[in-house]
């Protein structure tokens, strides 16, 4: 970028006129650099204003810097699909997952871990709280970082061999615990990173989720409350092990919630659909649903709930992989979401019944003596999506062009859709 490089070159012009540069402009800067590693590292040393601005948006993530690569740029929603892997080095990303706990570590002088040797009981001054700007937690990624903390440890032969390694149960209480402005909180198994990274760091183990679990239950700690009632946003892609439930029962101010349920046992996603829909009724102001993998079974429990406790306030809903049946009990539901201003279906499966044709189909989802239309009006509604296959993943183009003319009949506003 033309502007940093001239800073970079007038490192010194610029640190005297700093004060030129209203906080406002340097912020907006430092935004357009945030996935530039380099570069954000480099606007630290600018100046005192330039290094606040920059330490708040490299904190937000930390450990997210450490699991992506310059060399791609993926989207909000990347944990869901098999990114493109670089060749950097594990030693050094283990090298700097080592510094970036210490730092974390060294900020409040846990007991545990000085009992433990892990860190010194008096030792260098940080320069900041850096809980403080602590904005976004993958926990998949924490995961990651302990375990590649613990390789480092065992592999550099500068270490003492009596140094304990960590644990993602003391770790993860200790984030939880200290991060007081935590807003986004992703618990997602299927995460992967743009980074190489051994395969026993791919998923979580069901003791990883027990301990969540029971951290969420058994807790009665203060700050612990808060950390989760502060969340407005909440990623879980999980199975099997009743953390929606769990989540239900201290979560309450989420605004954002995307959800993965990925299991082949029919029981377990009964039991889960449940759970889910408790903790949909539990949010005061559910504002954008996001819903991955689902049998019809769960989604008629889903969006039951939505409707029932949500209907004020939901805007987006988008249904991805799931399962519907054909008799599209969903446009029931539909109607009274008013306040929709998006809707998607992407790739989701319509039930195959060898006894029944498309024409079939057509005739028994919208015969007009079923009045599956009647009362349906999304005003508001400006963005649509349709996009079905059948059982065998073949293209459901018809299927997706009749039901999107009915939604689009009943929805004034759309401006945007893709059929």
């Amino acid at each position: 970028m033309p502007l940093l490089n001239f800073l970079k070159k007038n490192k010194r012009k610029c640190v005297r006129n700093s004060r030129t540069f209203p906080p406002e402009l340097i912020r907006l800067i430092v935004l357009n650099l945030k996935n530039d590693k380099k570069s954000l590292h480099s606007c630290l040393l600018v100046s005192r204003d330039w290094c606040k601005e920059t330490v708040d948006l490299l904190w937000r993530q930390p450990f997210h810097f450490l699991y992506t690569c310059n060399k791609t740029n993926p989207s909000g929603f990347s944990r869901f699909k098999n990114s493109k892997k670089c060749h950097c080095s594990n030693e050094k990303r283990q090298y700097q997952v080592t510094n970036l706990l210490m730092t974390y570590l060294l900020i409040k002088h846990d007991k545990a871990f000085v009992e433990k040797g892990i860190i010194k009981a008096k030792s260098e001054r940080i320069t900041f709280d850096y809980f403080e700007f602590l904005f976004v937690l993958d926990l998949h990624e924490l995961y990651c970082a302990i375990k590649d903390w613990n390789k480092w440890n065992k592999s550099n032969s500068k270490f003492r061999k009596d140094n304990y390694s960590l644990t993602f149960e003391s770790i993860m209480r200790y984030f939880i615990t200290n991060t007081p402005k935590l807003k986004i909180l992703s618990f997602d198994t299927k995460f992967k990173t743009n980074k190489k990274i051994d395969n026993d760091h791919n998923y979580f183990s069901n003791r990883d989720n027990y301990i969540l679990d029971s951290l969420i239950k058994e807790s009665k700690i203060p700050e612990i409350i808060h950390f989760f009632d502060n969340l407005t946003e909440l990623v879980l892609a999980i199975s099997g092990c009743g953390i929606f439930s769990s989540f239900s029962q201290i979560c309450r101010n989420i605004q954002k919630l995307i959800i993965r349920i990925d299991s082949p046992f029919y029981g377990v996603v009964r039991v889960e659909s449940y759970q889910l829909a408790s903790l949909i009724r539990s949010q005061h102001n559910l504002v954008h649903f996001e819903l991955f993998g689902t049998p019809e079974m769960g989604i008629n429990k889903t969006l039951e709930s939505l409707k029932e406790s949500q209907h004020n306030s939901l805007k987006t809903l988008i249904l991805n992989n799931s399962r519907i049946d054909y008799n599209a009990t969903i446009l029931s539901y539909l109607k009274y979401l008013q306040n929709l201003q998006e809707l998607r279906f992407n790739n989701c499966i319509c039930k195959r019944n060898i006894y029944f044709s498309i024409k079939k189909y057509k005739n028994d989802i919208f015969d007009d003596r079923k009045n599956y239309e009647e009362g349906l009006w999304l005003p508001n509604l400006k963005y649509l999506q349709v996009d079905y296959i059948d059982e065998k993943e073949e293209e459901f183009n018809e299927l997706s062009f009749i039901i999107s003319s009915i939604l689009i009949r009943c929805s004034p506003l759309i401006f945007n859709s893709n059929i």
